[in-house]
């Protein structure tokens, strides 16, 4: 397979070799630093795959279609994007079980399931720091639902015996990882000038006006979450862009030739994010 012909977008740290792998930045020889804000930086049908996980959720819905239609015009005709985000169903689902199971009364096990539920619909969404309550939240001495939240986000390595060993920063931290931004939302200040001007006003600014810069400096940078999407709604998006022959999929299941061997979705029989949407969509082939 030639190497060019299959694109990881909004990359991080889960990557192919084999891959065409772009993120806003690199920490790899196997990652090319992109400045996302500027579109994909490829010709007109350069791929036969595209691919990209938890980028598109960061992009505001005013602003995703333009980023899907990049997608499509770097496919060659009859090529497959793959996009996985959160499951606005999933997780409501999930909190209306819960909801309704606490409400007749339930655990201590079960109630913290349900405060974590209302962290994974709200907290991305509204945080205004770093992290946000989910952070405070996995900094707990004690988690009574360690597996609860491990199912819900998919701990990639050694397994929940050795995660229950760890110190509770470790657990932050590994938790984190699989929760943080990917890429940049393209409503970025990208304009390196204006924030060296902003950062040199704030020695004159009122404390007040320097929380809002600060609060609103954080809410630009690509953490938050600006939209969820269901099947139902993604699919919408993808046909609106062009895209046909539209299908759901699961973390294993693709129709990308030899899919499981890049472990991109799915390693060590493990998924990366196993509550998420996955969706395949196909560009049309050129019709004689």
């Amino acid at each position: 397979m030639n190497k060019i012909n299959y694109l990881n977008v909004g990359c991080g740290n889960k990557f192919h070799k084999d891959w065409v792998n772009i993120d806003m930045s690199s920490n790899s020889q196997y990652v090319i630093a992109v400045n996302l804000l500027n579109g994909i930086p490829f010709d007109d049908n350069s791929f036969d795959v595209v691919y990209h996980s938890q980028v598109l959720e960061h992009i505001p819905k005013n602003e995703a279609r333009d980023f899907i239609k990049e997608c499509y015009r770097i496919l060659k005709p009859g090529g497959i994007v793959r996009v996985v985000v959160p499951d606005l169903e999933n997780i409501t689902r999930e909190y209306l079980r819960l909801l309704d199971a606490n409400w007749q009364g339930s655990s201590k096990e079960e109630e913290a399931n349900y405060e974590w539920i209302v962290l994974e619909m709200y907290d991305q969404t509204v945080r205004n720091k770093k992290g946000g309550l989910m952070y405070e939240y996995l900094k707990q001495k004690e988690i009574v639902n360690e597996a609860y939240i491990l199912k819900r986000v998919g701990f990639i390595g050694e397994g929940i015996t050795s995660f229950t060993k760890m110190g509770a920063m470790e657990k932050v931290n590994v938790i984190f990882s699989k929760i943080s931004s990917r890429v940049r939302s393209t409503s970025f200040i990208g304009d390196t000038i204006k924030r060296l001007k902003l950062k040199a006003k704030k020695v004159f600014l009122s404390n007040n006006d320097k929380l809002f810069i600060k609060i609103g400096e954080f809410r630009l940078a690509g953490e938050v979450h600006y939209w969820m999407y269901d099947k139902y709604s993604l699919k919408r998006l993808l046909l609106s862009c062009g895209f046909d022959d539209i299908e759901l999929m699961s973390p294993s299941k693709s129709k990308i030739h030899d899919w499981d061997k890049y472990e991109l979705d799915i390693k060590n029989g493990l998924a990366h994010d196993p509550t998420s949407l996955f969706m395949e969509a196909v560009k049309p082939p050129i019709r004689n």
